[in-house]
């Protein structure tokens, strides 16, 4: 099996992610409870959620119940005593909704790991209000300190309430306890149920952008959608519009359409309604469609050959080849891997890159293509390139046999 360089890279990255995520965890428990506020200060959703899956910790997002603790022990508060206790320079900014943003700004060793250009975030315990029911969110108008009860039912999924209390993590989460406040986040991960800890209408108005996160999870960890949440999925597929292009053009870039789930993806946003939303996003919305064409055209061929047939209407970079000879290509492509894909794609896209000025000329004067039909004799030169690599895909690696063919090929044309 050839495995693509990329995933391997991947792999690795999410290893070195989840062992710097373990020692930055380990130390803040150590500062909370110094601080002996380490009962109200938590990890929160992703990390919990992929440590009961087995799956590596990519962020350790912090929230702390500033209403519990008092006293203006809040998120800002936590980050200023952090930022002493952490012995390299850190850049600390605090966003509208109360979030401390830390970036690492040193060589910060912790546990034999390099925390350099690590984030941390810190987010108080918080209420927020998006507009109502006529789903005008995506980021909330309104945001006001809560308990970190009130905090978790804000969330989109059951399984991203699941809490760990810093003051249990000093060892690491081994024996930590998992905090379950909704009492189904533990029994919906078990099951790989995507289910909404209040209502799913409100949760996807609210952010239309968790529309697609569904996407991201049903591909990548393999849960189910339960059929009430499955329809208001589909109910609220068009207030994908309520969110920013920027910010859908990004989820779908990095986050949903990432190998190896891209194709799956592509059928699962289709089969609940969002595909065709973001189709007439792509017609309508020239930035949008920009950005999906960009990153369209770094793919994987064979994917290039499923978002055509999902419909989705962007310019594939196959479009310069009729619809018989895009299926010939699809079939070859099937037995190469993704280098050797992108190679012959590269062939057929620009042919005359295989021989040289020389070769063209030289054919030319022998064919006595006169001057008023050269531009006839380059384009017709390059078609027969591209059927003759197509009928033997062999010929594109080796450009001594392709102009003998070429000049056999052309004597008949001209």
């Amino acid at each position: 099996m050839i495995v693509n360089p990329a995933t391997i890279a991947n792999r690795y990255l999410d290893a070195s992610s989840h062992k710097k995520s373990m020692a930055l965890m380990k130390f803040l428990s150590g500062v909370a409870r110094d601080l002996g506020v380490g009962q109200h200060v938590y990890v929160v959703g992703g990390a919990v959620r992929n440590w009961v899956l087995g799956e590596p910790i990519k962020d350790t997002d912090i929230v702390i119940d500033s209403k519990a603790l008092g006293n203006g022990r809040d998120s800002e508060w936590f980050a200023k005593q952090l930022i002493r206790t952490i012995p390299v320079p850190v850049h600390m900014a605090t966003n509208q909704y109360g979030v401390a943003l830390l970036r690492v700004d040193g060589d910060w060793i912790l546990d034999g790991e390099n925390l350099r250009g690590e984030d941390i975030e810190i987010a108080n315990a918080r209420k927020e209000s998006y507009g109502g029911d006529e789903g005008k969110g995506y980021k909330p108008h309104m945001v006001e300190p809560a308990t970190i009860e009130e905090d978790v039912v804000r969330r989109e999924f059951s399984f991203n309430t699941l809490l760990w209390r810093l003051h249990d993590l000093a060892d690491g989460p081994d024996k930590a306890e998992i905090i379950d406040l909704t009492g189904c986040g533990l029994r919906d991960l078990k099951n790989r149920e995507m289910r909404c800890p209040s209502d799913p209408d409100k949760t996807f108005s609210d952010d239309p952008t968790r529309l697609l996160r569904v996407v991201k999870f049903t591909t990548k960890y393999g849960f189910t959608i339960p059929p009430d949440v499955k329809a208001s999925i589909r109910r609220n597929a068009p207030k994908l519009r309520n969110a920013p292009h920027s910010a859908l053009s990004n989820l779908l870039i990095n986050t949903v359409l990432t190998e190896p789930y891209a194709k799956k993806a592509l059928y699962q946003m289709k089969a609940l309604g969002l595909l065709d939303v973001l189709a007439d996003m792509v017609r309508e919305v020239k930035p949008f469609r920009e950005a999906l064409a960009s990153w369209v055209g770094n793919q994987r061929v064979l994917l290039m050959f499923d978002i055509m047939d999902v419909g989705l209407p962007l310019m594939v970079p196959l479009s310069f080849l009729p619809k018989e000879q895009q299926e010939q290509l699809r079939k070859i492509a099937l037995g190469m891997d993704d280098g050797e894909a992108a190679e012959f794609l590269g062939f057929l896209r620009q042919p005359g890159k295989m021989w040289d000025k020389d070769f063209f000329l030289s054919l030319a004067r022998d064919l006595g293509v006169p001057q008023g039909r050269m531009r006839e004799f380059g384009p017709a030169l390059q078609d027969a390139a591209r059927r003759i690599i197509l009928d033997d895909p062999k010929m594109a690696w080796d450009p001594s046999h392709l102009t003998d063919q070429l000049r056999v090929e052309m004597r008949r044309l001209f």
